[in-house]
């Protein structure tokens, strides 16, 4: 792995790969032998150069064949040199490097890989016809940052195994840092690290954010301090206003008690993840291909919105129901697949997607009202049997004439102007029709009734489960807070009020506008120009800092203090450097003051 800042000249160039190719091989290749590796380690940066690349190259990968010693067998072993930042590099360097390695491609298999941001008109506009055509150029891209935000969350974090979650508001948060901010997947996964840390350094209770097979374990070992603890969240206390009078009893009075309904009530949260992401995959993969994409194409956008408010009631799930009530056959059997191949995944069964031929009655199947397992089988059987029916119906629809036979003799009755409206009311009689449903249109719409039941009952939002803060992360202002930089405030308190960052007693003030030479120099200065215009004039300037340094003394001999002038010149350079201030061209005695 080259860098520009490493490879000023060839020379440095060369030396750089080859001392990483030859020293690094011999960290991770223990089968190397000890006289080979010892002289590996003495290899002295300046004798780095493609002969001993060469040599060592034989020695090591390529062997001599017994019978024949002329023949070799060489191995496939690729030397690989990336250079990620490829603009950053100099043309004149690279255009001698790539000369010198095409010498060298006889007996050193190399490839070299260009880290290019712009686009491949960048590498040929960096070397000429003479050096290109010692390449064979093959390009590959790699996928956008977004892609990849999206497989690490719904992979590893939008998932039922994961012990840890975050609400609706503070995943929406993170994404939006990551969509309009950084593009960082580093960064987003940091930003869930810390919010995991905060999590679980809150108090002990929050243990119980661990897998479901830890449960009972974690619970004996709560001590009362910690029940008394998880007593005070706010989701206890619906749970304990439905209770009945005995069982409200042994909640507080009865620490063994407890415990057993707490371990109760932490498998009924697991097996509600369970059938909660699995709802959320069900209507990511059938919404995702409808008109406007109401609801999102992704699982995180869904996810954000059926973690916010219980999406059954809102708007844009109806105008999506209703959406999938106009889709045709073969669309709807389409989605249905692939929603049946997000069951099957979760449910670790590999089977066809059809089902036995059998009937099936869907009058005679209910809704499971437990979740977990059992909520998605339930859900794979009605949409097994919903895609049979729907494959297999009529879809062509009956249109039957709406006109009375006992009305056709008054057709012929004269029509006179004062009968106009009723001539024009006996029009519409023969022309309506009245068009009956057809078989899949039948089926259709019974399976949007169903998918609004299951959905209504899946994708109840985590704030109405018992006990949701010992798994979910809610405090959107902390992770705002810690997460989101605002450097314009943190700057202006630092310089304001220091001791809120030194922690010094010799740095308290009284009130934050108050103004003390035991404040650094930079502070003075900064809490000075604040009073000031929008020119400031040096001179003013200096001798009000003066003043405050030494407020004793004359304004002669302050003057005259040269290590007044170097500590406000200094002060006076890092505000700049802060961008508070600036040189004004206008006057040259004068800065302009470029913030509030």
């Amino acid at each position: 792995m080259i860098s520009s800042q490493d490879a000023q000249t060839v020379k440095h160039l060369v030396e750089s790969a080859v001392s990483q190719l030859i020293h690094g091989q011999a960290y991770f290749d223990d089968s190397a032998e000890d006289s080979l590796s010892e002289q590996i380690f003495r290899l002295k940066k300046s004798q780095c150069t493609m002969r001993s690349l060469l040599k060592w190259y034989k020695n090591k990968y390529v062997t001599s064949s017994p019978k024949k010693l002329k023949r070799t067998t060489p191995k496939t072993n690729t030397l690989i040199i990336i250079m990620p930042d490829f603009e950053s590099f100099s043309c004149n360097v690279l255009q001698d490097f790539v000369m010198i390695v095409s010498s060298y491609i006889t007996s050193l298999p190399i490839v070299l890989i260009f880290g290019v941001a712009t686009s491949v008109s960048a590498l040929h506009k960096a070397f000429p016809y003479h050096v290109s055509s010692k390449l064979l150029i093959k390009v590959f891209h790699s996928l956008p940052s977004h892609v990849y935000m999206n497989q690490v969350l719904e992979n590893i974090f939008l998932t039922h195994t994961s012990p840890f979650h975050l609400s609706g508001r503070a995943f929406e948060l993170l994404t939006d840092v990551f969509l309009f901010y950084d593009f960082s997947v580093t960064g987003l996964i940091q930003s869930i690290k810390y919010c995991m840390m905060d999590h679980y350094y809150g108090d002990n209770i929050k243990a119980l954010c661990c897998t479901r097979d830890k449960i009972e374990e974690t619970v004996s070992k709560l001590t009362s301090g910690d029940l008394e603890n998880i007593r005070r969240l706010l989701s206890f206390r619906p749970f304990f206003d439905i209770q009945d009078i005995q069982t409200k009893i042994g909640l507080f009075a009865n620490d063994n008690f407890f415990r057993k309904v707490l371990c109760k009530e932490m498998h009924k949260l697991h097996d509600y993840l369970h059938s909660f992401y699995l709802c959320v995959r069900l209507l990511s993969a059938l919404v995702k291909d409808l008109p406007k994409n109401i609801l999102g194409k992704t699982v995180r956008e869904i996810y954000a919105k059926c973690s916010m408010e219980l999406i059954t009631d809102t708007q844009p799930f109806r105008e999506c129901m209703q959406l999938l009530s106009f889709q045709s056959q073969v669309q709807l059997a389409e989605s249905m697949k692939n929603a049946l191949k997000e069951i099957n995944a979760l449910l670790q069964i590999v089977s066809p997607l059809h089902p036995t031929s059998r009937k099936t009655n869907l009058n005679s199947i209910t809704l499971n009202n437990d979740l977990g397992q059992d909520f998605a089988k339930s859900i794979r059987i009605h949409f097994l049997t919903f895609l049979r029916q729907i494959e297999n119906a009529n879809n062509e629809a009956l249109v039957i004439n709406n006109v009375n036979a006992n009305n056709d003799n008054d057709m012929d009755v004269d029509v006179v102007p004062g009968n106009r409206f009723k001539l024009k009311e006996k029009l519409l009689k023969a022309t309506r029709v009245e068009k009956i449903q057809s078989e899949f249109e039948m089926v259709r719409s019974r399976f949007v009734s169903y998918l609004e039941e299951m959905f209504g009952k899946g994708l109840q939002p985590p704030r109405t489960q018992s006990f949701h803060e010992l798994l979910f992360r809610g405090d959107v202002a902390g992770v705002r807070r810690q997460r989101v930089g605002a450097p314009r405030g943190a700057l202006h308190l630092a310089l304001n009020d220091p001791v809120h960052y030194l922690q010094c007693s010799c740095c308290h003030l009284s009130s934050s506008e108050n103004v003390s030479e035991r404040l650094p120099d930079i502070s003075i200065v900064y809490k000075l120009h604040r009073e000031c215009g929008k020119h400031i004039n040096l001179y003013d300037w200096l001798q009000a800092f003066a003043a405050i340094l030494r407020p004793d003394d004359q304004d002669d001999d302050r003057d005259q203090d040269s290590t007044i002038q170097i500590r406000f010149t200094r002060a006076v350079a890092e505000l700049q450097f802060l961008g508070f201030i600036r040189t004004s061209r206008r006057k040259t005695d004068h800065v302009m003051r470029l913030t509030w």
